[in-house]
Parts: structure tokens; sequence; C-alpha cells
């Protein structure tokens, strides 16, 4: 098995080759799901100690109790890999929900590390830690397209592209469909409205 702080390098100097270590490995579903849901507890967690760290007027937790946010974590994720393999599949990719799967954990785990450093120098220097933060917001959608081809065996990242886009779009219109339908209730009208 290849050491974390290899596979971290690796991440951001060869994603390709990154992706194809992650993806050769046999990773057991429920190994997968705990991972998963580690990786939401400890985004929450982050998030949670960004907010009692940095001075802010607002806060970056949406206004629910951390337990139910990182269950709304764990439960978009567990969406998002769906989707992606879903849409994926659709327009010719290979791969499985387990592969998307240790995709989507391994790249939250580097983004959560990416988000305790950001945490760390905004305390120090608070305008070189917002562009870091934004550089680093582009540099992983890079590295997440790459890792979505290389896990469908795409021949181009298009297809990724496409893939991602497809599952975004389907996420917008299954969350508006659930919000409508609760819309009434959250805003306080009655049912027929």
């Amino acid at each position: 098995m290849i050491p974390y702080q290899t596979l971290a390098s690796l991440t951001f100097s060869a994603p390709t080759a990154a992706a194809r270590v992650l993806l050769s490995v046999d990773w057991p579903r429920q190994a997968l799901v705990l991972a998963l849901l580690l990786t939401a507890v400890l985004n929450t967690l982050m998030l949670e100690v960004a907010d009692a760290m940095l001075p802010s007027d607002g806060s970056l937790l949406p206004s629910m109790s951390p337990l139910p946010y990182a269950g709304a974590v764990f439960a978009l994720h567990l969406g998002i890999t769906a989707l992606l393999t879903w849409t994926g599949r659709w327009i010719g990719g290979q791969a499985r929900f387990v592969d998307i799967l240790a995709v989507n954990i391994w790249l939250n785990a580097v983004q959560i590390v990416l988000l305790a450093a950001v945490i760390l120098l905004h305390l120090v220097l608070p305008l070189a830690a917002s562009l870091i933060a934004l550089v680093a917001n582009f540099v992983m959608l890079a590295i997440f397209l790459l890792f979505i081809k290389e896990a469908h065996q795409f021949t181009s990242v298009w297809r990724a592209i496409g893939s991602v886009l497809m599952s975004a779009i389907l996420i917008v219109f299954l969350l508006s469909l659930l919000l409508g339908a609760y819309a009434p209730a959250l805003l306080g009208l009655p049912d027929h409205v």
C-alpha cells in the first residue's frame, strides 16, 4: 500500500498516476462507507473549527446542528457518487460505484487537509489564505476531473466534464423537486399553495 504522503504528493504532481494507484486497490465496500462517514464528520469538524477561530459575521455552516449537517454531507456524497457513476457509464465509462466512491473519499480527505492549512494560514495572512483557497479550489476541480476520467477510463477529459455537468444538472433538478415539495411547509404556507 502506498503511504498517504506519497499519494498526496502524487495527487498534485501526477494526478492520473495517483488515480491509477487509488483505483488499483480492491477496496471493501464497508471500509469505503466508513471512510466516507469519517470525511463527512471531519469536514463538519473543520467548518466548526473555522467558525470558532475565524472572526466573521456569519457561520460557515448552515443553520443546522453539526450532526445533521454531517449526515447531509454523507448522503449528498453518496448521491453524487451514484450520479457520477451512472452518468459516466451512460456516456461510455467503465467505473463501478466503488471506484467513484474511492476517488470521492480520497479527494475529500485531501480537501480537508487543504482546508485545515488555509484556516491556519488565515490566522496569520488572511488575504493570502483567501487567494490560496481560491486557487486550491480550481486545482482540486481539475484534479477531480482527471480522477473521474481515469476511473471511467475515458479517452478525453471532456467526457469527464460531461459526466460532472450532467450530474450537477440532475442534482439541481432533484433538489428543486425535493425543496419544491417541502417549500410551503418551510415557509409556513398552507399545503394547497
